[in-house]
């Protein structure tokens, strides 16, 4: 008898182990269950995507467009300079911009004679392209006033007086911005250009004009600086015009007494346009043909990405709409871009891409995936690729009659960034390196 109520207790005691086995184990399946349904908005990586469809087929159609609205307006930097590409062209970079003098009760004293007048600007520390090469500068008088509310754009040109400001009328700069150089008793990084002894003259004798800082910009509404090409391929160089070192510098004296007076590009009190030129004509076939010449089926072989207001992609999703029709939930979607450029050590492929969506009546719209950890766009060497995780834009896409489904593939920060991206179209000699979608989803 003993041994038989051992018997029984031994099984039940087993029994009980299975059975909470059991309870436990149905439900860690159903609280892994719950997270696969949360986790359905996310960014999943692969190997979590239990019982969701991977496809990398998804039909696009991309093509290569001309920028058309970029503000150039009050950039934290500027570049200036002229660069030769052999794939896309010549670009040309110049600003303009106001002045404020140092001070509102100015006095130069009852006789005062020029020295010397120099324009400063304060290397911000990047370039793009080949430094060792030299460009021309011309520095002209604007005729215009630069409105202090307007937004400006990159194909903007304020009207100059037609006379060159430069002291040496053929003044070549060679970039060095790493090179520090004195300035009064400061030595920073900088580039000088001495200006005409008749602007000089002009702001020496004109302290009635500097009564306020609107009444100097009314009467001195500022210069053009820009760059013209020379036989070379050239660089493009990053000038901080808000810098304390950036300004007109006037050296002036008065009887023995040798001084300076100082006008400043001063944030949020004036305004600095930057300008970009880019004469694509003279690029290669593939890329005129596509862009001049507006070939969109060459978009399967390649693609093209510029910063400067330069060139953006256009990439459509022509059928993705037609996932409405099935209970699709998009768990991932990612679009893959592979830079298949060459000269990288001149031309250095941009760090960073972004996306602009696109609404049914054309206006741009953001990407709510752009506010996630998951988001994506920055280079990764080692694979040469951009990779953007866009899954809930995808699903936007499907599911709501605004959103249009295509959207345009541009550098990121393209008004203050020196860049250019050449990049595999949707159906390039290599298939694995195309332009793509990679998609995973659930469909129930």
């Amino acid at each position: 008898m003993k041994n038989f109520w051992n018997f029984l207790h031994e099984n039940f005691k087993l029994q009980t182990i299975g059975y909470c086995s059991l309870f436990i184990s149905f439900s860690l399946l159903l609280s892994f269950q719950g997270c696969i349904k949360e986790s359905s908005t996310i960014n999943l990586a692969p190997d979590d995507l239990l019982n969701a469809v991977y496809t990398d087929s998804v039909s696009l159609v991309a093509y290569s467009v001309l920028e058309d609205t970029l503000n150039t307006r009050n950039l934290q930097s500027n570049f200036l300079g002229f660069l030769e590409d052999p794939v896309f062209g010549t670009t040309t970079t110049g600003v303009f911009t106001q002045f404020i003098p140092a001070g509102n009760s100015v006095n130069f004293g009852t006789s005062p004679q020029l020295d010397s007048i120099v324009l400063t600007l304060r290397y911000a520390g990047g370039f793009y392209g080949d430094t060792l090469n030299p460009f021309a500068i011309k520095v002209f008088r604007l005729d215009e006033d630069i409105l202090s509310e307007e937004p400006y754009y990159q194909n903007k040109r304020f009207t100059y007086f037609p006379d060159n400001l430069t002291y040496n009328s053929d003044f070549r700069l060679y970039p060095k911005p790493k090179s520090k150089v004195k300035l009064d008793t400061i030595v920073e990084a900088h580039a000088r250009i001495r200006l005409s002894d008749e602007l000089g003259n002009l702001l020496l004798h004109s302290t009635e004009e500097m009564a306020s800082n609107e009444s100097f910009k009314k009467f001195f509404k500022g210069l053009y600086i820009c760059a013209e090409p020379l036989a070379n391929n050239g660089s493009l160089v990053n000038f901080n015009l808000i810098s304390s070192i950036s300004g007109i510098h006037l050296y002036y004296s008065n009887d023995t007494v040798h001084t300076h007076f100082q006008f400043y590009i001063k944030s949020n009190v004036t305004v600095r346009v930057a300008a970009y030129e880019h004469d694509y004509k003279t690029g290669s076939s593939e890329f005129v043909n596509q862009i001049i010449s507006k070939d969109t089926l060459l978009g399967k072989e390649m693609l093209y990405v510029q910063s400067m207001g330069g060139i953006k992609t256009k990439i459509s999703f022509p059928h993705i709409k037609a996932f409405k029709n099935r209970n699709i939930v998009i768990n991932k979607a990612e679009l893959v871009i592979t830079n298949i450029g060459e000269e990288l050590s001149l031309f250095k492929p941009p760090q960073k891409l972004s996306i602009r969506g696109v609404d049914s009546k054309g206006s741009l719209v953001s990407i709510p995936d752009a506010s996630t950890m998951y988001w994506g766009g920055n280079y990764d060497e080692t694979a040469k690729e951009y990779r953007f995780r866009i899954t809930k834009y995808i699903q936007n896409i499907i599911l709501k009659d605004d959103f249009s489904p295509f959207i345009y593939l541009v550098t990121d920060k393209a008004a203050a960034d020196a860049s250019r991206l050449i990049i595999n179209g949707t159906h390039p000699a290599n298939l694995t390196k195309r332009l793509r979608l990679e998609l995973y989803y659930t469909e129930y």
